[in-house]
């Protein structure tokens, strides 16, 4: 991602899950996989793009344990706040540059959402993703259907107006994934600069190794 377009997501991390839409949508993104994996508690998982865990802590008593992984130290200490709060034990968070797209560890389960978008290469990101699956492991990638790019009102940060089914499948296929399948996560309405309101849906790529 070019500086210059890079969103601070430091800047708004305190006040990020004050967004009542933000935190309804990680629960429908979280209701969806739970639909469609065999969550375990055996399970060794990573919250791609974490922000401030929304989605991990909706995973998190579902699996053995998950890693909340983020290149915002702002959203990572909101994370950490909460898994202090909660007394949290199966939770660690992680400072990663998702820009470099690359992962030490070897997991179950990968998730993300709402991250590919602020994605410079999402074809070697989905790669580098799938590559980090334990074999049987499942790639659980969650973002906004293609838009005409008016979903977002501050643009900053945002290098992609949503994916296609066909594409986000497409890179699944290639990258050796089988069982392949998009859902609706998600349905989200937003009023536009005209003060109509409009529907966003969020699509829910699966696949597993």
């Amino acid at each position: 991602m070019q500086q210059a377009n890079k969103r601070d997501f430091d800047a708004v991390a305190n006040s990020w899950d004050q967004e009542p839409r933000r935190v309804k949508l990680a629960q429908d993104i979280v209701s969806a996989m739970r639909r469609e994996l065999p969550l375990d508690a055996g399970m060794q998982a990573l919250d791609y793009g974490c922000g401030s865990g929304l989605v991990t802590l909706g995973l998190q008593p579902l699996v053995g344990k998950i890693t909340g992984a983020d290149s915002s130290k702002g959203m990572l200490e909101v994370l950490q706040r909460k898994l202090d709060e909660g007394k949290v034990e199966n939770v660690t968070v992680q400072l990663l540059d998702l820009e470099r797209q690359t992962l030490e560890a070897s997991y179950d389960l990968i998730t993300s959402a709402m991250t590919l978008h602020h994605m410079q290469d999402v074809s070697a990101l989905i790669a580098s993703l799938a590559a980090a699956l334990k074999p049987g492991g499942f790639l659980a990638l969650a973002d906004l259907e293609t838009e005409d790019g008016s979903f977002h009102g501050d643009s900053k940060g945002v290098l992609h107006h949503g994916f296609s089914r066909e594409f986000l499948a497409g890179e699944f296929s290639k990258n050796g994934l089988r069982e392949v399948r998009v859902v609706t996560a998600a349905v989200m309405e937003k009023k536009g600069a005209d003060g109509g309101s409009r529907c966003y849906p969020v699509i829910l790529c699966l696949g597993r190794k």
